[in-house]
């Protein structure tokens, strides 16, 4: 009866366990009002399946749900008129009507489990038209290294060109090698430190500053300025962040490398001494042994001189009687 009670405890557990998501496109790119679709394939006999987006201040937000077993789906009343859940056996795609700058973002598809939710890697949205690197957009420093809980200010300067600072607008990105890429801080149309080029130009020259606060290694990666200037969006050359607690990390062994290593060390030193000491009662274990064969070897001649010796007695005596007959 136990045995049955602890399978049926440790099912759902082993359910959870096998659950496999699938996000396969990093990046998806459409046209600003096109339609989008985000794919995710899921292998999982769990039937509530959700959808987040992980949006600016690093905030992670409901999109919509789906449950496959009654084939029925919720959206949050802020997606409720473009998106919708296209779910069957192992789909379960996201499509968005008509893309919005408010769109952009990281879109993760997951699994429900009692309160325990397994997510993909993630898709990140973001629209055509988008150059790698403008000329026009400046970021300060290129790299820098910090410490966990340093701070750091990352700067970009953007030449707006003709085009009026206030439809100009920035927005940051954050891509490390070991997640998708996503949105941590979105400006609007905030231009505080906005000053023209020349006094008779209508070129103006504007400075984003993001400042991030008590760093840790989750912070490590490259930070993208997302310029947005009357319809053209360009991208800046981006800063490296670089976290030199992972660096001291792989250089500096850890402290149960360091114990291990010593014990065997003295481990080895422990089998030396022994060696040498089961060497050294063997050596005088054989010197015993030798030395009883030897004395034995001895013995033997001396028997037989004394045996000779008593023999050439005798016959001295017999010898010396015959002359004394004559």
């Amino acid at each position: 009866m136990l045995y049955f009670v602890n399978v049926f405890l440790l099912w759902p557990l082993c359910v959870a366990q096998r659950s496999e998501i699938s996000q396969p496109v990093y990046f998806r790119t459409v046209k600003l009002g096109d339609p989008a679709t985000i794919e995710c394939y899921i292998k999982s006999e769990l039937e509530r399946r959700v959808w987040y987006k992980f949006t600016t201040g690093k905030r992670l937000q409901f999109v919509a749900s789906f449950n496959s077993l009654y084939s029925w789906s919720a959206i949050a009343d802020e997606f409720n008129d473009r998106y919708s859940v296209n779910s069957d056996t192992i789909n379960n795609h996201l499509s968005i009507s008509a893309t919005t700058w408010e769109d952009v973002g990281t879109y993760h598809c997951g699994v429900i489990h009692l309160n325990d939710v397994q997510f993909g890697s993630g898709t990140f949205l973001m629209f055509k038209g988008l150059k790698m690197i403008s000329d026009s957009i400046v970021q300060q420093p290129e790299s820098t290294s910090v410490q966990p809980g340093d701070s750091v200010t990352l700067s970009c300067s953007v030449h707006t060109g003709h085009c009026a600072a206030e439809h100009t607008s920035v927005m940051w990105l954050k891509h490390s090698d070991h997640a998708a890429p996503e949105t941590i801080y979105s400006s609007g149309n905030k231009n505080n430190t906005c000053q023209r080029t020349k006094k008779d130009s209508e070129e103006t020259t504007c400075v984003y500053n993001l400042l991030l606060r008590n760093l840790s290694s989750d912070d490590a990666g490259t930070y993208y300025c997302v310029v947005t200037s009357c319809g053209q969006t360009l991208l800046g050359n981006g800063t490296r962040i670089i976290n030199n607690s992972a660096i001291t990390k792989s250089v500096v062994p850890s402290p149960t490398v360091i114990a291990l290593m010593l014990s065997n060390i003295s481990l080895g030193i422990m089998m030396l001494i022994l060696v040498w000491i089961l060497c050294k009662s063997w050596r005088k274990e054989s010197t015993g042994i030798d030395a009883v064969t030897y004395s034995a070897v001895c013995l033997s001649p001396r028997q037989t001189t004394v045996k000779y010796s008593g023999d050439s007695v005798v016959y001295s005596a017999i010898r010396h009687c015959q002359q004394n007959q004559v």
